[in-house]
């Protein structure tokens, strides 16, 4: 970070520091191309983990935010933190790392503090991806699905689960599948 704070300009920095995490910050300094040119001599994969550290701040942001498992276990009625943990675990709840802890997109949770209806079909159907390759695919827009992404057809409920459910199944087989 040192080397990249003396051969980035002062716009760059301050672009980088607006970021609203600190994750954040650090991708947008190695974006910058003084402080891309910086790190690249020092570690020629930056350029890769500067790219998904963006990509996880994003999906970050699009998922409503993380939440810690002591926020998603009082959202979903005061569950305890070993519940949550086993939800997680038994697929029935998306939760992705960030550093060491395990963190909860705020989106599948609903607005009566249920998890969206239809997320274990996701989960397990993708359980050979790893948590944030099942965030990408719960949050990207499909025109299958007339432009929803699979977790707002979830929450739509009705004939558009038998859709996501048959991508789902798509994503194990290949063109002559």
């Amino acid at each position: 970070m040192e080397h990249i704070a003396r051969s980035a300009t002062i716009e760059a920095l301050g672009e980088a520091l607006s970021a609203p995490t600190d994750f954040g910050a650090v991708a947008r300094a190695l974006g910058d191309p003084a402080g891309f040119a910086a790190s690249r001599l020092l570690d020629p994969l930056a350029d890769a983990w500067a790219r998904g550290a963006a990509e996880r701040e994003r999906l970050s942001v699009e998922a409503g935010g993380l939440l810690s498992v002591g926020e998603v276990g009082r959202v979903l009625g005061g569950i305890s933190r070993q519940a949550v943990d086993k939800r997680r675990r038994g697929l029935q709840l998306l939760g992705v790392r960030v550093g060491h802890d395990w963190r909860y997109p705020a989106a599948q949770i609903g607005a009566d503090g249920t998890v969206v209806p239809g997320l274990a079909i996701v989960l397990n159907g993708l359980a050979a991806l790893g948590p944030w390759a099942q965030l990408a695919f719960l949050l990207a827009k499909d025109e299958a699905l007339d432009g929803l992404s699979p977790l707002d057809a979830l929450r739509r409920g009705g004939t558009a689960v038998d859709d996501v459910r048959r991508i789902v199944r798509s994503h194990g087989t290949d063109a002559f599948g």
